[in-house]
């Protein structure tokens, strides 16, 4: 909507703006934000042909009768007969799983 001329009495005319409302700007704003596309995360990498999940577990620990609890986590064997894994977990913090 364009302005609307009025007249007064002195013969001028005022500009008054019509268009949406504070309210239907807002309810304007709200919606063309809702309806933008969400963002796709990105691919994730396949685990590797050598890598093998060990899942959660308690671990053996001299001086702990219980354990430590050691999270899940991957192992990748090397063609040496290696095993590259995270470093494993030290008994003298707390364990909780």
């Amino acid at each position: 909507m364009g302005p609307v001329r009025r007249g007064n009495a002195g013969g001028w005319c005022d500009e008054v703006p019509l268009g949406p409302t504070t309210t239907q700007r807002a309810v304007d704003q709200m919606n063309s934000s809702s309806m933008r596309g969400v963002p796709t995360p990105p691919v994730r990498q396949a685990p590797r042909v050598d890598s093998v999940w060990v899942p959660d577990r308690w671990v053996p620990a001299p001086g702990v009768p219980q354990g430590v609890f050691e999270p899940g986590h991957w192992v990748i064997f090397t063609p040496e007969g290696g095993r590259i894994a995270p470093p494993p977990p030290r008994p003298d913090l707390t364990q909780t799983p």
